[in-house]
């Protein structure tokens, strides 16, 4: 058993007792999170998984001014001697700034003052606690201090990042050529009365194409919804990316198909009639589709490994058999496999993926889902640098990608949720929620329109008005009104996208 210890002060206790300590993890060289079993308890927060090797501890914490971030160490031995907590997220702080920045100038960027001052200043407090002779409580503070100057350092430099990425684009493509749709629920948008303000940010539609709405009971099949939103989008020239197909997720399959949990042939016979049937009514009409999402992670049917990947190939074949001409994509939820820290079994999204890419079943690309600020289902939230890097982990499966990003931009109750998962409500922030949305989603969204790889953004979330998937994620909210994340995705298409 590999066991990590970390000493939490008391003048710091208040501070990492706001942190997302129950979701901590441990991950080693490779990145892949082991299961681990935490607890917070007198000022230590112990860590235990199942090998004896060194990692890296991630550990989200509300910073001021930034709201909550995933923090990191560097490499740890595994140990009984207890790390001073705040020391050493303030030294992986350090490391993670100082390394980018580095790598970053050689390739040819250009930091500015700002960024430099604060990497300054936030190595030199880092020094402060990480000298020989200081006390715990103080090491403790003068490391709060470093890294709550160091990650707006990060910020910073993601911004340099993501500015100057994008004006590289710019010189080789005029109007850059990347889907920026907006997931919707049929018959949404059709009956929106803000039918312009979605055309004027985005130049796709992602129709939500739920098997528990079309097929309420086995053998049933209605599909007017789906098609009074295709036809609002065909209309209007706005490109369609239907699916997914098949979600993998609690209250996304048919009440009927949990009869069939233990005749997996049955199951899969159901899912390729559907798929089938689905894909025959809508072609022609559709220009990408999203075969499936959510298998990666645990779901409603306790399916094997073997039986979750024999579910894809049915998926894909399905569409390739009714539609072999049009681009077929797999959804991959939390692709930084924070799931994999509570559950043993689950599969790593990256090598699912890989195994499904070298299938040649006709795979076109890859989808990736991130969720931040949700309870359940959610990915912890990153910073701009640690979410490109996670791009590129994923671009060297050598695919296109799609993303589908969401934050929420408000709290309480959602009734027209169909996943009403619960708002992480973060104590550091002291804006409205519609800002903090949008102080969350711009450097998200900057940092995949820098990338090559990305060749379609979609936000998770059209309007709050009518029915959709996540709480609060709308670029509309509960009364129809337009949240500041949809003036800045309508900018962003104005400004560079064609």
């Amino acid at each position: 058993m590999g066991m990590f210890h970390f000493d939490i002060p008391e003048p710091v206790g208040d501070f990492f007792g706001q942190s997302l300590w129950e979701d901590a993890y441990v991950c080693g060289i490779e990145g892949v999170p082991w299961q681990c079993h935490t607890r917070f308890d007198r000022g230590r927060l112990s860590i235990q998984r199942g090998i004896d090797a060194s990692g890296k501890l991630y550990l989200a914490c509300p910073l001021e001014g930034i709201g909550y971030r995933t923090l990191s160490t560097c490499s740890l031995r595994a140990t009984d001697e207890p790390y001073l907590l705040a020391l050493e997220l303030a030294r992986g702080s350090c490391y993670r700034a100082r390394l980018q920045a580095d790598t970053w100038r050689r390739a040819g960027l250009t930091t500015n003052a700002a960024f430099d001052e604060l990497l300054q200043l936030g190595t030199l407090h880092f020094l402060d606690a990480a000298q020989g002779g200081v006390a715990p409580d103080q090491a403790s503070l003068a490391s709060l201090r470093a890294i709550g100057v160091l990650e707006r350092a990060i910020c910073n430099l993601g911004e340099c990042y993501a500015v100057q990425s994008i004006a590289f684009r710019r010189q080789h493509e005029h109007r850059i050529g990347t889907l920026l749709a907006a997931s919707v629920v049929p018959p949404s948008p059709s009956e929106t009365p803000r039918g312009e303000a979605f055309q004027e940010a985005f130049n796709s539609a992602a129709v939500r194409l739920c098997w528990t709405d079309i097929e309420t009971d086995s053998g049933r099949f209605d599909y007017e919804p789906a098609w009074a939103s295709i036809r609002w989008c065909i209309e209007r020239g706005i490109r369609v990316i239907a699916g997914p197909l098949v979600d993998f997720r609690a209250r996304m399959i048919p009440h009927w198909l949990y009869l069939m949990e233990d005749d997996f042939t049955s199951f899969l016979s159901a899912v390729n009639q559907f798929v089938e049937r689905t894909v025959t009514e809508f072609r022609g009409s559709v220009q990408l589709w999203n075969c499936a999402a959510g298998l990666n992670s645990p779901g409603p049917l306790s399916l094997d490994d073997e039986q979750l990947m024999r579910l894809a190939v049915c998926v894909l074949q399905a569409v390739r058999r009714s539609d072999p001409n049009t681009p077929a994509i797999v959804t991959f939820d939390q692709p930084f496999g924070e799931y994999l820290a509570k559950h043993r079994d689950g599969i790593s999204p990256l090598h699912f993926a890989d195994a499904l890419s070298r299938s040649g079943l006709g795979m076109s690309g890859i989808g990736l889902e991130v969720r931040f600020h949700y309870r359940e289902g959610g990915t912890l939230p990153r910073s701009a640098i640690d979410f490109g890097e996670m791009i590129d982990r994923w671009a060297s499966l050598g695919m296109p990608m799609l993303v589908q990003f969401g934050t929420p931009g408000s709290e309480g109750p959602d009734p027209k949720a169909i996943l009403a998962a619960k708002v992480i409500q973060d104590p550091s922030v002291t804006i409205e929620p519609a800002a903090q949305q949008l102080r969350v989603a711009r450097p998200i969204l900057q940092t995949l329109l820098a990338k090559h790889s990305v060749h379609g953004i979609v936000w998770d979330g059209w309007s709050d008005a009518e029915r959709h998937l996540m709480s609060h994620s709308g670029a509309l909210d509960a009364a129809g009104q337009p949240r500041p994340v949809l003036q800045f995705l309508a900018k962003l298409r104005r400004d560079f996208l064609a």
